[in-house]
């Protein structure tokens, strides 16, 4: 158990010194806070007494406008009518699809096998919202128009009951950041409106979708009746959300938050948050994208290296990795302590191979990583 331990605190110390392949790099917890601090100050109340001049003030429940202008801020950001921050995607996905639900008289989505509602969030769309759902499509890739064709058709899984909505993730983490091309998502987007079921868009990483499809965010949202948006997932905010369509919509997805306990007294410090980075995402997602295709090359030379998929269409891909967990780790921990470098974080294991999995998504840690520096540290990482 000592062993476990100490090995632990090994690896945690190395996560937290090293410069990161992945994601934004290693920040102090409070870095965060004092920004949020130090915006309120510039933007808060200036002077006391006689002399005060109010400035943002913070929102509550829900309500004023620091929350209310960036609403409208992101709304138009996807051309949607009206916008509503919330706590999480856990809470406004499974809104909008209750919604179109109770629109329609009809209590069944469907959506991808991977998609988050099935996998992560213990089936909080049929156990709070009585939502049944098919799992439509082939698991290792994105969603189309034949897919939901199938599940319509007779014999097909949805034939009798139809469907009030489907949700489609741009892009599709869990298979490394897959896009369906535009034209498969246009002709998706045709036959839902032609069958009239709601299209919804699970855009927890939409911001990739933009400069990848070469499209804007608006002309993506415009294929779609709902939009769901994070501000964690590459944004690099505070934990938040924010569901976006028509103002009847949001209005109703405002009346659930509030029954599902999430419009807190203030959530000042998210908005803030998520006001304060958003720029920066739009700006550095294109260079992003370039970078993930690059270092996927780079992996992809090594016989022991599979690329998924190649080349990255986002810039997020997921990594197969030849050779036991303990081996890969002693591998990447290795060349953390030689060359300063966290390769990756956890690894998953491949049913029925001797191999494991790892997602790396390319955040700004990414860009200080010099070419020749990766091509030494993977050429380490597979040294036997």
């Amino acid at each position: 158990m000592d062993q476990i331990k100490t090995l632990e605190t090994e690896r945690t110390r190395l996560r937290l010194t090293c410069r990161h392949l992945s994601g934004g790099g290693p920040t102090h917890p409070a870095d965060e806070f004092d920004a949020i601090a130090a915006w309120l100050r510039e933007h808060g109340d200036q002077g006391s007494k006689e002399d005060l001049t109010p400035g943002v003030q913070p929102d509550v429940y829900g309500k004023g406008a620091l929350v209310e202008d960036f609403e409208a801020e992101v709304a138009a950001l996807f051309g949607m009518p009206a916008a509503r921050f919330m706590p999480s995607g856990c809470m406004a996905q499974p809104i909008a699809l209750r919604i179109w639900s109770e629109r329609a008289g009809n209590p069944t989505t469907a959506f991808h096998p991977t998609s988050h509602l099935q996998l992560h969030e213990e089936l909080g769309y049929r156990y709070l919202h009585g939502l049944s759902a098919h799992l439509i499509g082939d698991p290792g890739r994105p969603t189309t128009a034949a897919d939901v064709q199938a599940v319509l058709a007779p014999g097909g899984a949805a034939h009798e009951t139809g469907l009030a909505s489907l949700l489609v993730e741009l892009p599709a983490r869990e298979i490394g950041g897959q896009l369906p091309t535009w034209e498969e998502l246009v002709e998706l987007s045709e036959l839902c409106r032609d069958q009239g079921i709601r299209l919804h868009l699970d855009g927890a990483r939409v911001w990739q979708a933009g400069p990848a499809y070469g499209r804007s965010l608006s002309g993506i949202a415009a294929l779609f009746d709902s939009v769901y948006i994070s501000f964690y997932k590459d944004v690099g905010a505070l934990p938040g959300a924010m569901l976006l369509g028509s103002q009847d919509f949001i209005d109703e997805a405002a009346t659930w938050q509030r029954r599902q306990g999430g419009t807190l007294y203030t959530a000042v410090a998210n908005i803030v948050s998520a006001r304060m980075h958003l720029a920066d995402c739009l700006e550095r997602m294109p260079l992003l994208i370039e970078r993930a295709r690059k270092v996927a090359a780079l992996f992809s030379v090594h016989a022991r290296a599979c690329v998924i998929p190649d080349a990255p269409q986002t810039s997020m891909f997921h990594l197969r990795l030849e050779g036991e967990e303990d081996e890969l780790l002693e591998a990447r921990d290795r060349v953390a302590r030689e060359l300063g470098i966290w390769l990756f974080g956890n690894l998953k294991q491949i049913d029925g191979e001797t191999a494991m999995r790892t997602e790396l998504s390319m955040g700004t840690s990414s860009l200080t990583l010099g070419d020749d520096e990766l091509v030494a540290a993977i050429a380490l990482l597979f040294r036997r």
